[in-house]
């Protein structure tokens, strides 16, 4: 039986979310920082008017449409493989000798009479390393080594092209590439590469979070899911000096499934105690002593058994 008014609620926090492949069924991604969590449903209407004055005749509702929106505050690789659909790469998986290629530039000082620079990381085998005066911290003409150089963190003065030397120590900034992830190498690092061709995919979108119950004061669970959720690929970054986190926000649009189904709400009322046996004859004791409270069975006529179970509210 449905009630003609049902029981009241007041959503108060975000919902913890997680995506599972379609296919696979297995769970891909879980978020439990989000800042904001929307389900935003909608849908057109078209009118038919007719007769004297033009009055509508019908109201036909189509083009039903679910929009999903989660913020993540807390960003990292693999959520944001599932955000633009791109291929993830690590130098700790076991199964692939991951290398990633990094982009370093450094300020060092090259004394008078030196003959080599020593560098923080060892230079890419293959590529070249381009140095440039800083004077007055105005950075001159960059110049490079004439030929690619080896993996060695000292490289010769000598080796970069018309490079000559200053009357006194001076400070130079140092372009150059390095790798992580060769052997004997225990950095560790990820590389996320978004194609032209790939594109966010489709999942089963499953949030939960709780409700306030306005009747009894408890917080009850409740649980959205979208069978088929397939993500907008679009994303942006703001990066701000004045220390505020960039948000991470993922969107998309709920899909028909097999059954008809764009999204489903789930409730369970009496938060814990609606899992336990016997869970209509069970209530918090209200104790503020007992921390956490307990669950005491009631009788029929109202009594409380003297067995009581200690579960956390």
């Amino acid at each position: 039986m449905l009630d003609i008014q049902g029981r009241k609620y007041a959503a108060v926090t975000v919902c913890d979310v997680t995506l599972y492949d379609i296919n696979t069924k297995y769970p891909v991604m879980y978020f439990d920082t989000l800042q904001l969590t929307s389900v935003e449903g909608n849908n057109e209407v078209t009118e038919i008017q007719g007769g004297k004055g033009n009055p509508i005749l019908a109201s036909i509702s189509h083009s039903k449409n679910v929009d999903v929106q989660f913020d993540d505050a807390i960003m990292t690789m693999s959520s944001l493989a599932v955000l633009t659909g791109g291929e993830l790469s690590s130098t700790r998986d076991p199964h692939k000798n991951v290398t990633i290629t990094m982009a370093q530039t450094e300020i060092i000082e090259i004394k008078k009479d030196a003959t080599e620079i020593e560098l923080s990381n060892a230079p890419k085998a293959g590529t070249y390393v381009y140095i440039a005066e800083m004077i007055d911290g105005v950075l001159s003409t960059v110049t490079r080594t004439i030929n690619t150089v080896e993996a060695n963190k000292k490289v010769a003065l000598n080796l970069f092209n018309n490079y000559e030397a200053s009357k006194n120590d001076a400070n130079y900034r140092v372009f150059y590439e390095y790798e992580i992830g060769l052997d004997n190498d225990t950095t560790n690092g990820n590389e996320l590469a978004v194609l032209s061709d790939k594109f966010a995919g489709t999942y089963r979108f499953i949030g939960d979070t709780v409700l306030f119950n306005q009747y009894n004061g408890n917080n009850d669970v409740f649980q959205i899911e979208v069978p088929k959720l397939k993500l907008n690929g679009s994303f942006s970054f703001s990066f701000n000096a004045a220390t505020e986190a960039a948000v991470f926000s993922f969107q998309g649009k709920a899909l028909r499934d097999d059954m008809g189904r764009m999204i489903v709400f789930r409730q369970i009322e009496g938060g814990n105690a609606a899992n336990s046996e016997d869970a209509a004859n069970k209530q918090l004791d209200g104790s503020h002593i007992a921390i956490p409270a307990e669950f005491v069975t009631i009788e029929s006529d109202g009594t409380m058994k003297e067995d009581t179970e200690t579960t956390s509210m």
